[in-house]
């Protein structure tokens, strides 16, 4: 029942009532109908809770301004200067928890939504749009972005000011921040080229147009090794935001997206360490076909499994395949793996620990990006995208099989956000105020209810 027109009721009946006590000055009559509205009054509460109940999809708890803390940004907490320093700061990578019980926030920091590093060469079609768009053709920046990280001690309630944890040669981001059973902390790099709208690499720059990098610490997040290249499936570019997953075996799993020269559709790729991050190799490659009526079966849908095999076949066509873009991974208690993507919210399950995959599913709306998920205690999928008006979470009681509609968390925002899952089962939600500078990074921790089919805003800090 909705909840207005059944206050609506209720007020209508009451006025009614009022009226008739002015037209009839009966005792008897004033009794029975004092008594009718004792009953309707009564009624009133149970109305308005079952309406609330009967209504998913609600974000309670505090307002939003309450909730809301900005972490950092162009005028927060911002970085101490550096060459290459703009105001976008962002985009947000994962907050972790430390051995040290600290948290670490991860961010990037630059001058634009890619921070080339100086000299930059771009295709001439792209000068005027990028243009348009605030990129600055005369900023100096040697080394592009870097990776800087915010330290609490608080459990998220205040912040430390920004440091660098890596400069490469080249604008660098964060991909993926974990730390792994044995205290080490994992970061995986996203290091972009400075040239961009080639079909291939001029000569004298970087070969891929991105490449993944992974760094360990084994000082909760003090000093860093020396960045060890990840190998790539693609010919193109190989990009990632999905979480590190660890398997009960202590195997870690990590989700990038990748391209191959020449073609124009993403695949996934599931690459695995058993070494706490030291070496990974890939074990999966995922690639997705278009439906085409009712020509390709939901089985047939996914193709996955020997990426050696894959990087033989042609090039795969947006005619015929669809992406497998900005994944993210989460396991359930009977072992299933589950993954969501980009651009449709296809959800994907394995039951090999991350070789063969097929797809069940996908979230309700037609478009989602930047898709990440953590898993609550009895299974239920927390996953946050954009694309549905904002920063939204989505719910799933049953492995994936079904999604709510969009829960809004910032309507008023880009998104880009991640998700962790603290001790309390709670979860901190970090995300982007824009996709342009000027650029802040804003964090929210919120519950999901007991019914499953909302969450509730809180206060960051506070134990449960």
């Amino acid at each position: 029942m909705n909840v207005v027109s059944s206050d609506t009721m209720v007020y209508s009946r009451y006025r009614v009532a009022v009226m008739s006590l002015q037209v009839w000055n009966n005792m008897r009559f004033q009794r029975q109908l004092l008594a009718t509205l004792l009953v309707l009054a009564t009624a009133i509460g149970p109305i308005h809770r079952v309406a609330r109940a009967a209504n998913p999809g609600r974000t309670t708890g505090l307002p939003l301004k309450k909730a809301r803390v900005c972490v950092t940004g162009f005028d927060h907490n911002r970085p101490d200067p550096f060459p290459g320093l703009g105001d976008f700061i962002g985009w947000v990578g994962d907050v972790t928890r430390l051995a040290n019980g600290e948290l670490l926030f991860v961010h990037s920091a630059g001058y634009w939504h890619v921070s080339f590093a100086t000299p930059v060469l771009l295709n001439a079609k792209l000068v005027e749009p990028y243009k348009k768009m605030g990129f600055d053709l005369k900023h100096k920046a040697p080394t592009g972005g870097r990776i800087m990280a915010c330290r609490s001690t608080d459990n998220g309630r205040t912040w430390s000011k920004p440091t660098t944890l890596y400069d490469g040669p080249r604008d660098s981001g964060p991909s993926a921040t974990f730390t792994t059973s044995k205290g080490t902390v994992i970061q995986m790099v996203n290091m972009q080229a400075s040239w961009y709208g080639f079909p291939k690499a001029p000569r004298g720059r970087q070969k891929l147009n991105t490449r993944q990098l992974v760094l360990r610490s084994t000082d909760h997040g003090r000093t860093w090794s020396k960045p060890i290249p990840l190998k790539s499936s693609g010919t193109y570019y190989t990009r990632g935001r999905s979480r590190i997953l660890q398997l009960p075996d202590a195997g870690l799993l990590w989700m990038s997206y990748d391209m191959n020269q020449g073609g124009s559709v993403l695949d996934g790729t599931i690459h695995r360490s058993d070494d706490d991050g030291k070496s990974w190799r890939v074990i999966s490659v995922i690639r997705r076909r278009k439906p085409v009526g009712d020509r390709v079966k939901p089985s047939d849908r996914v193709v996955s499994g020997d990426a050696d095999a894959f990087l033989k076949l042609p090039n795969p066509t947006a005619d015929k395949w669809l992406d497998t873009d900005e994944g993210d991974l989460g396991r359930l208690a009977n072992g299933r793996l589950v993954l969501v993507v980009r651009p449709d919210g296809g959800t994907l399950v394995s039951d090999d620990q991350g070789v063969k995959w097929r797809q069940i599913s996908k979230v309700g709306p037609k478009y989602i990006f930047a898709p990440h998920l953590v898993v609550l205690k009895d299974d239920t999928l927390v996953l946050t995208a954009g694309g549905s008006g904002g920063q939204c979470v989505f719910l799933s009681t049953n492995g994936g099989k079904n999604w709510s509609s969009p829960i809004k968390i910032d309507p008023g925002t880009y998104g880009y956000g991640k998700l962790t899952l603290l001790e309390d089962g709670t979860i901190l939600l970090p995300y982007v105020q824009r996709h342009a500078a000027p650029q802040r990074c804003f964090l929210v921790r919120f519950r999901v209810n007991t019914a499953r089919n909302g969450v509730e805003l809180l206060s960051i800090g506070q134990k449960e």
